[in-house]
């Protein structure tokens, strides 16, 4: 005999209990759901549009990565000074944050469309980005460092190096040709842009923002480059593949049955290795590699 109910009572829902996994993902959903511009975690998370801002340095103002739209020409924009009245009444942590803000860019992000790029990563690459302008124009840069932004297309000389910065603090750019995004003062103390910096110093020390709502989509996608496959069961853990190279090399290393301690490797192909990669067959292309190469003792 069911529960004892009176005629003309609203139905009440059921309450479906949520498990560990779903409640642990649902947590992370959250975590990577922020509002605003906020600064690039690591150099590797940079997606989507970003807003580049040079702190303050010895030589030069804060300043952001900007372009012309009408003449195309890509400049170093001085970002506003902070007007010191406005200080007046905050307490040590809003006094904190502000300050950091006027070193480094706003956290309030750009004043201008032009000052954003839309970074894109180029596939089968784990550093590589392209950064297009809000004119739909590639940021290039040629062999003698100069820097533009005139072609809808893509080629090598749009193509950039992104890494983190040897302190540890900021993220350097490099051109296809090794050298890296920068400003110089001419005389006169106008601030030109260049990419023909060869050692790192405060001016090549790039201060990165993106936008909240693409920090979830860059975790996942920094995930499927490094080859990391989340398991079916939490016990498992992860497997991480990063060099496919020389992933294989430890794995014919590890069973082969001749050679005498001699690595016999495979001269096929690495893209194949990285597409069973990206399908979750990884483990039985290598085992079909290796049966060719016909020195696998358990084959």
């Amino acid at each position: 005999m069911g529960k004892l109910t009176f005629k003309g009572d609203a139905p009440k829902k059921k309450k479906k209990s949520k498990g560990k996994a779903s409640a642990t993902a649902a947590h992370a959903d959250d975590e990577d759901e922020v509002d605003g511009w906020i600064t690039v975690p690591t150099a590797a998370l940079a997606l989507g549009p970003i807003y580049l801002t040079l702190p303050t340095t010895s030589i030069t103002a804060p300043l952001c990565l900007a372009i012309q739209p009408t003449t195309g020409k890509t400049f170093p924009f001085a970002l506003p000074k902070l007007d010191t009245s406005a200080l007046i009444g905050l307490d040590a942590e809003d006094l904190e944050a502000v300050i950091e803000d006027e070193s480094g860019g706003s956290a309030g992000g750009p004043q201008d469309v032009h000052h954003v790029w839309v970074a894109t990563r180029i596939p089968d690459t784990n550093d590589r980005i392209t950064l297009r302008s809000a004119t739909g124009k590639f940021l290039a840069a040629d062999e003698i460092g100069v820097v533009s932004a005139e072609r809808e297309a893509r080629g090598m000389q749009e193509e950039w190096s992104i890494t983190q910065a040897e302190s540890g603090s900021g993220i350097v750019f490099r051109s296809a040709y090794g050298k890296m995004l920068s400003v110089d003062v001419l005389a006169g103390g106008k601030v030109e842009l260049r990419a023909d910096s060869e050692t790192e110093g405060e001016t090549e020390r790039w201060k990165v923002w993106m936008q909240g709502e693409y920090l979830g989509k860059a975790k996942k996608a920094l995930v499927e480059r490094s080859g990391v496959k989340a398991a079916a069961t939490a016990h498992e853990g992860l497997v991480v593949v990063g060099d496919m190279g020389q992933a294989e090399n430890e794995f014919i290393q590890k069973y082969q049955a001749r050679g005498q301690g001699r690595l016999v490797s495979s001269a096929e192909d690495i893209k194949d290795l990285k597409r069973a990669r990206n399908e979750g067959k990884l483990g039985e292309a290598m085992l079909e590699r290796r049966v060719k190469l016909k020195s696998d003792r358990y084959c």
